[in-house]
């Protein structure tokens, strides 16, 4: 197990961006400000890909930076890789993220 520094910008943030890869099992720490998180990846998630950082129900907003990105398509926890298989645009008539 390694820990891996996540890009976390805004306290509206659900996820974060990884800076390196993760393996399942890696602690995954991201801050903004004093307000520190840590979640444990639950699967391998690519480098600049996206993990969860509080748990996201389904058809609630995916928030990166800030801003709106995607709607989750299924319950996410804690730890998940955030990706086109669990999310959608949040935009009608375009494809998936």
């Amino acid at each position: 197990m390694k820990t891996i520094t996540a890009v976390y910008l805004s306290e509206n943030d659900n996820c974060a961006t990884l800076a390196s890869p993760a393996e399942k099992g890696d602690a995954v720490t991201c801050a903004k400000n004093e307000a520190v998180k840590t979640v444990t990846a639950r699967e391998n998630i690519p480098i600049w890909h996206k993990i969860a950082v509080n748990p996201i129900a389904q058809g609630e907003g995916v928030y990166k930076y800030g801003a709106l990105i995607g709607t989750a398509t299924e319950n996410i926890e804690p730890g998940d890789h955030i990706h086109i298989h669990n999310t959608r645009s949040p935009c009608p008539g375009r494809p998936k993220l």
